[in-house]
This record gives structure tokens, sequence and C-alpha cells, in this order.
């Protein structure tokens, strides 16, 4: 996938959202957050996680935030998963680490962190790592029908 297919699903799902072209490179919070002048902790990172049975996670957190496989593992009530490698991320997700977004990517379990909740507005990976996506966190856990759990460290 690339940013082509995540305005396409944006459009095909109704997804009120919106993509930020950029000039630079955004593959980090930190990147990011230079490229937009706001401040780390108005965006958000997706990582991707493996669990048992080759199980698609995905944990959602604030920028400046760590994930704890721990409290992914509490909250599913499995053995703790493992962070997917950039390659098993790109195969499993069709994006690269850094430009994953929080939404378009099927058969994935979303656990979203309460403190990414609690935000009006975030941005987070754009599906490439010259774009961000602008969504609402209440628009993020319509369309994927995730969970709200504490999955941060």
């Amino acid at each position: 996938m690339d940013n082509t297919d995540l305005q396409q699903y944006i459009g095909r799902a109704g997804v009120s959202a919106g993509i930020l072209n950029m000039k630079g490179r955004v593959h980090s919070v930190a990147a990011a957050s230079r490229e937009l002048g706001l401040p780390p902790d108005h965006f958000i990172k997706t990582l991707v996680f493996i669990g048992q049975r080759e199980a698609l996670i995905l944990a959602i957190v604030k920028g400046t935030d760590r994930v704890s496989s721990k409290r992914i593992s509490s909250a599913l009530d499995i053995a703790p998963p493992r962070l997917a490698t950039p390659g098993e991320a790109i195969e499993l997700t069709g994006y690269e680490v850094g430009g994953t977004p929080p939404v378009s990517i099927p058969n994935a379990k979303v656990l979203i962190d309460p403190n990414v909740m609690a935000m009006d507005e975030v941005v987070g990976g754009g599906g490439t790592d010259h774009h961000l996506l602008r969504i609402s966190p209440s628009e993020i856990l319509r369309v994927t029908k995730g969970q709200v759990v504490r999955v941060r460290k």
C-alpha cells in the first residue's frame, strides 16, 4: 500500500480525515514535529505487533509514549506479543515503519491508549514518509472498531 491506497480507503470508507503532504521526510515523531511545528505530544504512532498465531495487533499511543507488550498481553489475554520487524510491518500492513496510518489496515486488532482518546485531533502516519494523517481519535475508534485500553508503559 501507499499514500494513494490510504486516500482511496478514506474516500471509500467515509473517514473524516485529511492527508498532509510534507516537503521533508516525516518518518519519526521528532521529524514530523519539526516539519509541522507542533509539539511531539500532538502526534500519535501506530506500532505493529505480532501476537499468537501471527495475529496482527496495532497499538496506537501518543508520540511521546512507549508501548508495553505486557499491557497488550493483559488487554487481549494472550502471551506477550512481539514488535514486528520493519520487513514484517510492510508485509503485514503494506506500510513502512514511520508511515503506518492508524486506519486502513484490515484484520488488525486495534488498541488505542486512553491518552490518545483524550485529544481532539491527532496527526499520525499518512502512508509514506512524506505524508501525515490528521484525524480525531474518536474517528480512529469508530473506523477501526478498536478497543480503548492502556497500552503505554
